[in-house]
């Protein structure tokens, strides 16, 4: 930005320029009609030194030329622009000069050129155009002088007026670059106001909260996602509160009514989220009178679970250093009473309740410090079949006598083996590994009567049409009682006495970590099936080079 006391540059930007230009060129030809009009009847004085009328129709039609030709010639870049404003100053100047010595009282059109030459010309060029002005003005009383008139009077007058027009063109300047200062400032702060203005809005669309502003009228303004989600997801169109969601509307009158009251928990039917509304009032607002925060209740009890979660996970793992050190020591004592010769064989049972309840209890302590100590899932893209395969050859290797085996989507829908083998997801595989193998060693503590004749089957699904796979690990143990399923993922809860209840809990976080999800579905006293549902690699496009996965040698 230019300094205001900066008078060496053009003081407006050619945009304005060529507008100033277009207001004098009108101005122009206005007074090139008005003086022909006033010529041609007679109401103009002729001069004393030019007294030739044939002379004089002919400045005047020069005048009204040079008015047309300006006005129809329209410069498009910068200097050509500011090159035309000079060359049309000058020209008026030459003209109005010879106009002066034809007709009286005429020297006023000269105050309008020398304060347009102060608006769009640097102050050296609008101090030379004042100039030659001024010389104009003189210039009749000197022909006058020349020509043995004494014309005393019209000297001082002249001078004179040439002062004013000095003082004008100065000041017209002066203003110009105030108010091409002024200018910037108000772009500027304009720029600065929309980038806040952009940054408000990106925040309020970011909020998981959802944010209405409604109108006096009652008509949402504006609303972010959030909010357009809880509201059931309204067409555009419906503006209306009371027809998107009359019961935040009866909510918002009551506010209205008396702003005390405080807030309750409504019921959206639209989208049947339960929120907790926050009205804030608008002072002096025009178009919004009031603004809605709506809390999802659903967000903020997973919140609160989240914190506790948390807080539990940094207890448990200080409990579980501590409990570590003495379980240690216990384990010590049991292996080198074992080691006794002499031990009888109640005592060598008790030793034995002993060994197994520290290695339960070990457990329990490695299960809490994974959880606690979780970290940040690694995405990797790989194929799922092979690397499911890998997985069930592994397992079967360390349990031999209950093997799994896998079942792959074959000839399903024209899908052929090397369609499945290429199928490619997105996932930790660490932590994959960790779910399955918790998933499958599970399957196997709950077979119960069927040990003697299990079904343990890891299956892939493909679902063709969404984008989705989905990974299966199925037993036909007793199942899972109905009223058990809503608690099986709660952390610490356990069926079997020698389980810490954490490894369903563990699996389910690794799996929201990974953007996926873990569920289940079970028929009591026949079977019971995990699925681990996510996306396949590229969404719908299902189809990866198997080649670009594979390890080089």
């Amino acid at each position: 930005m230019q300094n205001i006391a900066d008078f060496t540059g053009y003081p407006l930007s050619p945009a304005l320029t060529r507008r100033v230009l277009r207001y004098l060129n009108g101005f122009r030809l206005f007074v090139a009609m008005a003086l022909a009009a006033a010529f041609f009847t007679g109401a103009l004085v002729q001069g004393i030194n030019f007294t030739n009328t044939t002379l004089a129709a002919a400045v005047l039609l020069v005048y009204f030329a040079f008015s047309v030709v300006f006005i129809l010639h329209r410069p498009q870049d910068e200097q050509a622009v500011r090159e035309m404003a000079l060359q049309s100053l000058l020209m008026d100047v030459l003209l109005i000069a010879l106009l002066l010595n034809t007709f009286d009282g005429l020297a006023v059109l000269l105050v309008f050129t020398g304060a347009a030459a102060g608006i769009v010309l640097p102050l050296r060029l609008a101090l030379l155009v004042a100039g030659l002005a001024s010389l104009a003005i003189l210039s009749g009383p000197t022909i006058a002088a020349l020509d043995g008139r004494d014309n005393v009077d019209a000297f001082v007058a002249g001078g004179l007026f040439g002062i004013i027009l000095f003082v004008i063109t100065l000041l017209t300047h002066v203003l110009a670059n105030w108010a091409r200062e002024f200018r910037l400032i108000a772009e500027q702060q304009l720029m600065t106001l929309t980038r806040l203005e952009q940054i408000n809005e990106l925040v309020i669309r970011r909020l998981r909260s959802g944010v209405l502003a409604v109108g006096p009228d009652g008509h949402i303004k504006m609303m972010n996602e959030s909010a357009w989600f809880l509201l059931g997801s309204p067409p555009a169109a419906r503006r209306a509160l009371e027809e998107i969601s009359p019961e935040l509307k009866r909510a918002l009158d009551e506010w209205l009514g008396d702003p005390r009251l405080e807030p309750e928990t409504l019921n959206l039917n639209a989208s049947q989220a339960q929120v907790v509304p926050k009205f804030v009032g608008v002072p002096a607002g025009n178009e919004v009178s009031v603004v809605v925060f709506l809390e999802d209740n659903d967000v903020v009890s997973q919140r609160a679970l989240e914190m506790s979660s948390v807080s539990l996970a940094r207890l448990s793992t200080s409990i579980a250093h501590e409990v570590r050190n003495p379980l240690s020591a216990i384990s010590h004592a049991a292996q080198l009473l074992e080691e006794d010769e002499d031990l009888a064989e109640d005592q060598s049972k008790l030793v034995t309740i002993i060994r197994n309840n520290v290695k339960r209890t070990n457990g329990i302590i490695e299960n809490i410090l994974q959880m606690s100590r979780r970290e940040k899932s690694q995405h990797e893209i790989f194929p799922i079949a092979p690397w499911l395969a890998e997985l069930r050859d592994e397992f079967n290797t360390a349990h031999p006598d209950y093997p799994f085996r896998l079942e792959l989507p074959r000839g399903a829908d024209g899908e052929t083996a090397a369609d499945v083998e290429r199928l490619a997801v997105m996932f930790d595989r660490s932590q994959l590994h960790q779910v399955l193998w918790k998933l499958m060693e599970n399957a196997l503590q709950h077979l119960g009567d069927n040990r003697h004749r299990p079904e343990l089957v890891l299956r892939l699904g493909h679902e063709k049409d969404s984008g989705f796979c989905k990974v299966s690990v199925e037993d036909n143990g007793d199942g899972i009682p109905e009223e058990k399923m809503v608690d099986i993922f709660q952390p610490f809860y356990t069926t079997r006495k020698e389980g810490s209840g954490l490894g369903l809990y563990i699996a389910r976080q690794l799996v929201e970590a990974n953007q996926a999800e873990l569920t289940v579905d079970s028929s009591p006293g026949e079977r019971t099936r995990f699925h681990v549902r996510m996306t396949l690699a590229g969404g719908g496009a299902r189809i990866i080079d198997l080649d670009a996965f594979r390890e080089t040698p």
